[in-house]
């Protein structure tokens, strides 16, 4: 028996949706029609055979959550009710996960339960700083436009993350390509070639030992180093996810030139977005501050800003709290805030430090990527010289022998 989806119009002429099992499409439409119903459409359900394997590495992206958040806005921008809203989003999304995620929050909504609460049951994947501004909008009736400002946020935050990311997307294929040919250049040419050479009975040059080594450790052992490639890999995750080690991470990241530069700067555009977005949708100052501390992606941010949320709470100018950490907020920072501060334009100005910060990062990942390449090149060169004198040198050494 298989099981039919159908729409379709009833005997009191109503618009019905259910389903049916029946042996085929023929059987389900005749039962349907012999029940007095007219028949809109018919489907047979897709079976899933892995559907629970699926659900459970099916992800919630950046580019689901901005589809969300600018479905919701257009549709209210409409003047569709929002729990019909949430449900129309649901049938669009493609992620099986994020579906269900809807499919929850929209029967939570239909039982007449607040729309950020519902969100905050699914903490995974709406965080404090998408709850909250929510919540201020359920509030303040400003729902359509606290969405607008959490679509600006998020459309220029995956932005940033785009292009940092491409940045890099050239000396990564770089990389795996010099792996992929020094992997079959160790397997199935380096073996032919000193094979040859160990016929002979002369001392081969430490390169070259060097090399032999190498491709007789990859060809008989180098399927240990999967393991422990990938154990290696869990165990950093793993160290990084705790607080210790994500501090000792970030420090790192701080001291290395060109580098902190880039994380500097791509911390500040988050900070001045975020903040921009929570004073814009009407957000009390200090609990401003405490959300746009875990938007920040290095700690030291998150602790500076944590840190200094009691003074503000007691009266202290936010300029005063930054100017405490000359080294992650530059006098351009604290100045420009301070005039914000005094002049009542403090959005106005954050706006500004975070485009200016944008286009910032990307000329900044732009140029180490630039820097990267002729490194990358030495790295390739480099390599091949040391295959090339290996084999070689001691062929060169033959053939003043044989002479």
């Amino acid at each position: 028996m298989a099981t039919f989806f159908y729409t379709a119009l009833d005997k009191a002429n109503n618009f019905v949706k259910g389903k049916i099992e029946a042996n085929n499409f023929k059987k389900a439409k005749e039962q349907l029609e012999s029940g007095g119903f007219l028949i809109v459409n018919i489907k047979l359900e897709k079976k899933q055979r892995f559907e629970n394997i699926k659900t459970f590495f099916s992800g919630v992206s950046r580019v689901d959550l901005i589809f969300f958040t600018r479905h919701l806005f257009t549709m209210l921008e409409a003047g569709i009710a929002l729990d019909q809203a949430v449900n129309i989003t649901a049938e669009q999304v493609t992620s099986r996960k994020f579906k269900e995620v809807l499919e929850d929050i929209y029967k939570r909504l239909q039982k007449g339960q607040p729309f950020h609460h519902c969100l905050a049951q699914h903490p995974r994947y709406f965080s404090k700083f998408y709850v909250s501004i929510i919540k201020v909008g359920e509030k303040s009736g400003k729902l359509h436009e606290v969405f607008s400002h959490l679509l600006e946020q998020q459309e220029s935050d995956y932005e940033l993350v785009t292009r940092a990311r491409s940045a890099m997307v050239y000396p990564s294929v770089i990389v795996c390509a010099l792996i992929v040919m020094v992997t079959f250049m160790m397997i199935f040419v380096i073996p032919k070639v000193t094979g040859i050479l160990s016929e002979y009975k002369v001392q081969l040059p430490l390169a070259t030992r060097i090399l032999m080594g190498l491709s007789y450790f990859i060809i008989h052992w180098g399927w240990t180093l999967i393991p422990v490639i990938i154990a290696l890999v869990f165990i950093i995750r793993k160290i990084l996810r705790t607080p210790k080690g994500k501090w000792r991470w970030d420090t790192l990241v701080l001291k290395i030139p060109r580098l902190n530069k880039i994380i500097i700067e791509f911390n500040l555009a988050r900070f001045a977005r975020a903040l921009c977005v929570l004073l814009k949708s009407g957000v009390p100052f200090d609990q401003a501050i405490e959300l746009t501390a875990d938007v920040s992606s290095n700690s030291h941010y998150t602790k500076a800003l944590k840190s200094g949320i009691g003074f503000i709470q007691r009266g202290v100018n936010l300029t005063e709290v930054l100017a405490a950490y000359p080294k992650l907020f530059p006098p351009i920072t604290s100045r420009m805030i301070g005039v914000g501060e005094k002049t009542g334009k403090l959005d106005h100005m954050l706006h500004k430090l975070a485009t200016f910060y944008e286009k910032s990062v990307n000329t900044s990942v732009g140029n180490l990527a630039s820097v990267i390449e002729p490194v990358l090149l030495l790295c390739i060169g480099f390599t091949v010289a040391f295959v090339a004198i290996s084999v070689l040198t001691p062929i060169w050494k033959f053939s003043a022998t044989v002479q």
